[in-house]
């Protein structure tokens, strides 16, 4: 019988930098389910102290994008212009659904992680990003969740997604729980999980890429602590 992956299953801890880092093999999906290329990129660096750990979906902005415009496109040829003068309601609207349309792609194409000095920013909820204290983030590993059929489909029996979840320390008692976009991910529990459909492609590589720049994140950041108290 097949079960999620838990932190046992996805990362074992390093003896020399206190994080995880997987060791299992992903276990098959169900058809439907989101495959992650094994091809990892780097993080992308946005600025001094600043670099992305997990990009979100960028399919999802292409639609946006494509609706809005076609939108705009279809207010314009039923106004008809080029024939009769149009009034300032119909280009406000069309203006209306091309602003629209640039706020969902940048809200859909923001990074779900960032690394921002000592914290690990998580956007999972439109308009609202929550730091976590880099100190609190233990661990990065692989999961899955059951999706259900749409309702009245009863030809797939629903499916296997695959998540990213990153673990926060029980001690972080005011960071075990935030509200979400259900359809990007939850928070609760102390577990962030991101719904694989809704970020980059998800593999082993990519989780130990994070588990490693978490580590090194952690041991630049007791390196500049313990530079700091020298100098005082």
């Amino acid at each position: 019988m097949h079960r999620d992956p838990s932190p046992a299953d996805s990362c074992q801890t390093d003896s020399a930098t206190g994080a995880c880092a997987p060791i299992a093999p992903l276990a098959p999906l169900a058809h439907g389910a989101v495959v992650g290329s094994t091809a990892t990129p780097p993080p992308a660096p946005i600025g001094a102290g600043r670099s992305v750990w997990l990009r979100a979906n960028g399919r999802p902005g292409v639609v946006i994008a494509s609706l809005a415009v076609a939108m705009a496109l279809a207010l314009l040829l039923l106004a008809r212009p080029w024939s009769r003068p149009v009034g300032v309601v119909t280009w406000l609207g069309g203006a209306g659904v091309l602003v629209a349309g640039a706020g969902g792609v940048m809200l859909t194409s923001r990074p779900r992680l960032v690394l921002e000095k000592e914290s690990v920013r998580v956007h999972l909820a439109p308009g609202r990003i929550d730091p976590v204290p880099l100190e609190f983030v233990e661990c990065f590993f692989l999961g899955s969740r059951f999706e259900p059929p749409p309702p009245g489909d009863d030809s797939t029996g629903g499916a296997r997604v695959r998540t990213l979840v990153m673990r926060i320390a029980e001690r972080a008692v005011d960071h075990a729980a935030r509200p979400t976009l259900p359809l990007w991910g939850a928070w609760s529990e102390g577990s962030v999980t991101f719904d694989g459909r809704w970020c980059e492609p998800l593999s082993v590589d990519l989780v130990r890429r994070l588990n490693r720049d978490l580590a090194a994140a952690k041991r630049s950041a007791r390196a500049r602590n313990e530079a700091r108290g020298e100098a005082t």
